[in-house]
């Protein structure tokens, strides 16, 4: 029997068996939660598809899935893990997706088009594989929200920006977002110790403005009528807050300040024990120095002529 397929953890991609139940993997899973419903019975496109947990989902619902991902190993991964009758993987590039034109009804596009370089082309490729009447979600994170740095995204967008690409191609564009809170829940232990859809009654007690959403999620059509679909607004708890692990955390993070602390002033005294003797070793060359010159002057005076 061969090696399981592994797949790296490079902290961009989120992988199920890795990541769960963190807060990565509940922003993750949401989208296609989102998503379920507005798939049924439909054609799909996934679209950087990475672990393939997302088109496995979606596959639930959907009449066939297609994931496609730039990296071999994520496809790899996706057959071995995620495999279903209705769902397959291929490897390709967003700027020249490996689908017939107008052959999917839908297409998701969760976290990619930052990473695309000509995001313009992966548009363009995204309205040629979708046949009349369909429909494209595009997921990406809020420039505003997120600092600089992140090697791996090569554009970040803000609102108007990102509504402006789209609706070249997508005249019609519903907007909604995703955002990320800590929530405190009371229920009973049944509720909160399982997995899945949960009955609770959501009260919004942090509303925010639209540039503070971490993401945007855009529902895109070419008429009126395509993006009127149905998205469900739901809430996922993920990344439990453990308030003794923070505390603990905490204290650990101030034991380590602390420790660097004296290390770096027990360096700063050896550095100045080490200037001193720097001084010291100069001061005593340079009397040396002076001496043996004196001497040496004085012979060269006392000398006959």
């Amino acid at each position: 029997m061969g090696e399981a397929t592994t797949i790296d953890n490079d902290g961009e991609r989120m992988v199920p068996e890795l990541h769960r139940p963190s807060l990565m993997y509940a922003e993750h899973v949401t989208r296609y939660v989102a998503a379920a419903e507005l798939v049924r019975g439909k054609r799909v496109l996934d679209i950087a598809s990475g672990s393939g947990y997302g088109g496995h989902l979606l596959a639930e619902t959907a009449a066939s899935v297609v994931g496609v991902d730039v990296s071999a190993q994520a496809v790899a991964y996706a057959q071995e893990k995620f495999a279903r009758d209705n769902l397959e993987f291929r490897q390709g590039d967003a700027t020249q997706i490996p689908l017939d034109d107008a052959s999917v009804d839908v297409v998701t596009t969760f976290e990619t088009i930052e990473h695309v370089e000509d995001y313009r082309a992966f548009v363009a490729e995204i309205d040629r594989v979708l046949a009349p009447g369909g429909v494209a979600i595009i997921s990406t994170p809020n420039d505003l929200e997120f600092i600089e740095g992140n090697h791996y995204h090569l554009h970040e967008f803000v609102y108007d920006e990102l509504l402006d690409l789209v609706k070249d191609r997508f005249p019609h564009v519903r907007p909604f977002f995703q955002a990320t809170w800590k929530a405190v829940a009371v229920a009973d232990e049944k509720a909160l110790a399982s997995e899945g859809p949960v009955d609770l009654q959501v009260t919004n007690l942090a509303p925010l403005e639209r540039d503070q959403y971490l993401y945007f999620y855009l529902v895109c059509g070419r008429e009126e009528a395509d993006a009127d679909v149905p998205v469900p607004q739901l809430l996922a708890l993920g990344g439990h807050w453990s308030d003794r692990q923070v505390q603990e955390q905490d204290l650990r993070l101030i034991a380590t300040m602390d420790a660097l602390h004296a290390e770096i002033a027990a360096l700063a005294a050896e550095r100045d024990r080490l200037a001193q003797d720097v001084r010291t070793i100069t001061a005593t060359k340079s009397y040396r120095v002076a001496r043996g010159a004196s001497r040496i002057l004085g012979r060269t005076r006392r000398r006959p002529s």
